[in-house]
């Protein structure tokens, strides 16, 4: 199985040059040829190590009698992947793990390292494979225990306090569950789950979420209830959220960056497709997988179209109701995007001017009275809070009172941010504001 650990190695390299994970892990494994057992393990290898990361690094630091930054970056690969099957992988054999790992050195054609990585190894092993970061201080436990970068682990606990940080680092680990919208046009919960067991597809009603189901199956796609249109895959913080756009029958709805179009298709499902969506998005390939997607659940009130969110575009007209879910962080996701916990905090910092210019541009689109929903799937009051405050300030929106549904979730009746140690949803943002009508 040396050529499984070979192959997790080589998309880790992969994400280090900037690769998106799952993009990276699916051509690899699109040009193996490997049962369906080798592709789980390496899928389990390959996200595991950039899940833990920096725990596996502050473990690894102890036992190299080098720096970590000193290694070939393949090298430090397979240290991390040999760490992870010690500490994770109940199913791997302690000897089975350090063997296969120094193979996996020599098969990426560093046999020369082949001897430090197993003295490493072994010397982990020799030690009963312990480590305690119970010495160190609040914030370097957190990132130890956590994986998390040292600059997020304080930011939130800044910003949400040290309980909800916590609570929120322990959901960022593990795999993240499977939401799905009913697609209410055409079926209903009952027999969509009945459809589902059909085919072998377990599934469950979320409570509390109407029309919402939780898929115990990691290839919902690949069902004849998907390809039918009986359904979206979608978070369930991200229904709350399209729910909170109000949206009613008949109504004019723009999403100004609705790809790949979630929001939009449950959007359209509460209007019961009577009415009009205009779904942007900045690149055209990119609308065109909103397209599509309503073109399979049958929503034909929804009109993809390419626009670019910072400029005005008068032609689009007005609309009752707009939905602006700005590019974002993504600190809310890092369980379904591990890599975003090794974004450069400088990069971070620059997102705030751009939501705030795509919302402000949005806001133009409003008729006198209309709501708008502003969004991100992030947990960062620059991005939420301060974004939002300065609609209100400087562009004179007014806060809007949320569904009585959705209100249970606010603290201030018109702004909601889900944690995802609360509901076990994926952290997100969501605030409701009204252009005063004149």
């Amino acid at each position: 199985m040396a050529n499984t650990r070979t192959l997790a190695v080589k998309a880790l390299l992969r994400v280090n040059e900037g690769g998106f994970s799952n993009i990276v892990l699916d051509a690899l494994l699109s040009g193996a040829q490997l049962e369906h057992r080798d592709r789980a393990f390496v899928s389990a290898l390959f996200y595991g190590v950039l899940e833990r990361r920096i725990t596996l690094d502050k473990i690894i630091k102890k036992y190299s009698s080098k720096p970590l930054d000193s290694l070939e970056p393949a090298v430090l690969e397979c240290l991390r992947i040999g760490f992870y099957q010690l500490i994770y992988m109940n199913s791997v054999p302690d000897m089975a793990a350090a063997n296969e790992t120094v193979e996996a050195v020599k098969q990426l054609g560093f046999a020369k390292a082949s001897g430090f990585v197993n003295g490493i190894i072994r010397s982990f092993i020799r030690d009963g494979k312990k480590f305690d970061f119970s010495r160190l201080d609040k914030i370097g436990r957190l990132s130890a225990e956590y994986s998390a970068p040292i600059w997020l682990c304080k930011k939130w606990c800044g910003e949400y306090g040290d309980e909800k940080t916590e609570a929120a680092l322990q959901k960022s680990l593990g795999g993240a569950p499977i939401y799905a919208r009913v697609n209410t046009t055409k079926t209903n919960p009952k027999e969509l789950i009945s459809a589902l067991a059909e085919e072998g597809v377990t599934a469950v009603l979320t409570e509390n979420i109407p029309d919402c189901i939780k898929i115990n199956s990691a290839a919902p796609q690949s069902t004849k209830a998907y390809k039918k249109g009986l359904f979206h895959v979608q978070d369930i913080s991200s229904q709350l959220c399209a729910k909170a756009v109000g949206a009613q029958k008949g109504e004019r709805v723009l999403d100004v960056c609705s790809a790949p179009g979630g929001k939009t298709f449950t959007v359209a499902q509460l209007m019961e497709n009577e009415g009009e969506i205009v779904a942007c998005d900045l690149h055209q390939k990119r609308a065109g997988l909103v397209k599509g997607g309503a073109e399979r659940l049958g929503l034909s009130i929804v009109r993809a179209k390419a626009n670019d969110a910072t400029v005005f575009d008068e032609k689009l007209g007005t609309f009752e109701r707009v939905l602006c879910d700005v590019p974002c962080s993504g600190l809310g996701v890092i369980r379904r995007k591990p890599e975003i916990r090794f974004k450069d905090p400088a990069e971070i910092s620059a997102l705030p001017k751009i939501q705030y210019k795509i919302a402000s541009t949005t806001a133009k689109y409003l008729k006198d009275g209309g709501t708008m929903i502003y969004s991100t799937c992030t947990l960062s009051k620059e991005e939420n809070e301060q974004v939002v405050k300065r609609l209100i300030e400087e562009d004179g929106l007014l806060p809007c009172e949320l569904p009585e549904e959705i209100k249970k979730y606010s603290k201030d009746g018109y702004s909601v941010t889900l944690m995802p140690g609360e509901i076990n949803s994926d952290g997100f943002y969501f605030a409701k504001l009204r252009k005063e009508a004149k």
